[in-house]
């Protein structure tokens, strides 16, 4: 669901047992202030005790401005604590991130400005493998603002970034598809912030995470810089990190501050596959799908099914025999019956050039070339449309299974995480072609592991999806879904659960073999088997019904091997 709100409570079931960071939000270079009197960030006084407020504290749930929910969508990696002590090197050992907002000038009663010492600090500890975050708000005249505008930019600068004297309103970002830390984000808001400007210096590893497209205003306005072993984030607006903001559920807000933070984290062992100009796979893929049931009454098994498939009976069951007054004879509408349907082919994956955030590639299926952007994290993007029906039968295969994604960049063995996905649904005539649904995934690093003697790392995808909603029209193919919609049958339940495995060379950090194993039941009622009422009123304050359900199971198996052509 877009914009949803995503907090560490929700997140535990995906998340496993990741390790946390701590986080020092600061509090030192701030107004000195008699903390019982700001409950909830609200003054509890006149104008002048409010001038004294830290507007983006954590603990401030009671201003739109406050940094709790915030703290609360990053908890899965950053334990949030406030520090009210100056800057130093003893205050930062054992600490992962050090968070700076907005800091007061100390000729406004600040408790001090920021100076060469606090800047030594802080490049030192970016550089042994730390992250700062530094917060601005919009400037339109540096020698008239409250914030320590000088200092902020004095430690900028050595890491190549400053704020500039800007102002660009409030905004909506938008976030390209293939932006190289944003997975599935469409936008973000952005206060009334101030601009960025990065040195051009081949020494400054930034990336630009956001920009202004405010008319005379335009330029970086959130960048992630690296610097030796650590990161640095600088963004030029606190209120963006707001509570208020946080629950813009028409946009992606909450999402991309989560994945802006995570972004400051150090890499773990598998953080993305390494596709480079020239890569050529040969991609083998083999799918078999099976339906099964009693077909005795159930359209579904009159319909035709792919060239070749097969129909396994096991003949019914003694049980079933006794119940129906059948009797065991050879293969028939009464038996349980198995519909196997196979198909394979052989593709190339070729890698071009890198292009925006991602690389340019082309599938080759059979005599066309789909063209599509294959992301570092395993994701495909822009995809061409299929131009014959090879391609209509292989395309979503291709592009949306075969390649485990999207890593993690940070994830360690062990780790759990929940991103979008596209989920096939069941095909009841085991067609090549069906449905597809966005829904979350829930992904989850295995570790290590071999696969035919190539040293691996797994990753697994599971997908659970609710069938109650599903029509069998939208089960079967195209051309026939009026003809099931039209016999009235209505879905009682159903679900679907889907596991991906992905093994991906530990070597080349390239796929090696993906397997995907689907079963998916429905149940349903036909019209001509309405509910029938059995029993007596008499001397009774309940009464009895006899329901007819139909039920059939669909399973898939799907296999990939990949093999290195150069």
């Amino acid at each position: 669901m877009k914009g949803r709100l995503i907090t560490a409570a929700a997140l535990f079931w995906v998340a496993g047992l990741s390790a946390t960071e701590r986080l020092l939000f600061d509090d030192y270079y701030q107004h000195p202030r008699d903390d019982a009197q700001y409950g909830q960030g609200v003054a509890r006084g006149d104008a002048t005790l409010r001038g004294l407020s830290n507007f983006y504290a954590p603990h401030a749930t009671g201003i739109p401005n406050g940094t709790f929910v915030f703290a609360e969508l990053i908890a899965e990696k950053w334990v949030t604590e406030v520090s009210d002590q100056p800057i130093s090197s003893e205050l930062l050992e054992g600490v992962g991130g050090y968070m700076l907002v907005c800091p007061v000038r100390k000729e406004l009663d600040g408790r001090a400005n920021l100076t060469e010492h606090e800047a030594d600090i802080l490049e030192a500890f970016v550089a042994n493998g730390g992250s700062l975050i530094m917060v601005a708000n919009s400037v339109s005249d540096p020698d008239k603002i409250g914030f320590d505008f000088a200092g902020m930019n004095l430690i900028g600068a050595r890491f190549g970034a400053q704020f500039l004297p800007t102002q660009t309103d409030t905004i909506s970002v938008p976030i390209a598809p293939d932006h190289p830390v944003f997975d599935d984000v469409s936008d973000i808001i952005f206060g009334n912030g101030a601009t960025i400007t990065i040195a051009e210096k081949p020494s400054v590893d930034a990336v630009v995470l956001m920009a202004s497209h405010r008319e005379g205003v335009e330029g970086p306005v959130a960048v992630l810089i690296t610097h030796g072993k650590g990161k640095v984030l600088m963004l030029g607006d606190a209120g963006t990190l707001g509570n208020a903001h946080a629950f813009r559920g028409d946009t992606d807000h909450a999402e991309g501050l989560r994945q802006m933070m995570f972004a400051l984290l150090p890499d773990g062992p598998m953080p993305h596959y390494v596709w480079r100009l020239g890569t050529s796979l040969s991609v083998n893929v083999r799918e078999e799908q099976v339906v099964s049931g009693y077909p005795e009454l159930m359209e579904v098994f009159r319909l035709p099914h792919p060239a070749g498939a097969q129909v396994f009976s096991s003949a019914m069951r003694q049980i079933d025999l006794e119940a129906s007054g059948a009797s065991a004879t050879a293969a028939s509408s009464k038996d349980f019956v198995s519909a196997v349907a196979e198909r394979s082919g052989e593709f190339l994956l070729e890698v071009g050039e890198a292009r925006g955030g991602g690389f340019a590639v082309d599938w080759q299926i059979g005599d066309q070339a789909m063209a599509a952007k294959l992301m570092p994290n395993g994701r495909m993007r822009e995809g061409e449309m299929p131009r014959d029906q090879a391609g209509d039968d292989w395309s979503s295969v291709l592009m949306n299974e075969i390649i485990g994604g999207p890593l993690r960049s940070h994830a360690q063995p062990g780790e759990r995480w929940s991103a979008s996905t596209l989920a096939r649904w069941p095909q009841l005539q085991l067609g090549a072609v069906a449905r597809h649904e966005k829904t979350a995934g829930t992904f989850h690093f295995v570790g290590e592991a071999n696969f035919a003697g190539e040293p691996c790392y797994r990753v697994k995808r599971v997908v659970e999806l609710d069938g109650s909603d599903w029509s069998l029209g939208d089960l079967v193919d195209a051309e026939y879904a009026t003809q099931m919609e039209s016999l009235g049958l209505k879905v009682q339940a159903g679900g679907m659960l889907t596991v991906s495995e992905y093994w991906i060379s530990r070597t080349t950090r390239l796929p090696v073999h993906t397997k995907v194993s689907t079963t998916a039941t429905v149940w349903w009622e036909d019209p001509r088997f309405p509910a029938r009422y059995v029993g007596s009123h008499d001397s009774k304050n309940y009464e009895n019904w006899e329901r007819t359900n139909f039920v059939i199971t669909y399973g898939r198996v799907l296999e990939a091997d990949f093999s290195d052509r150069r």
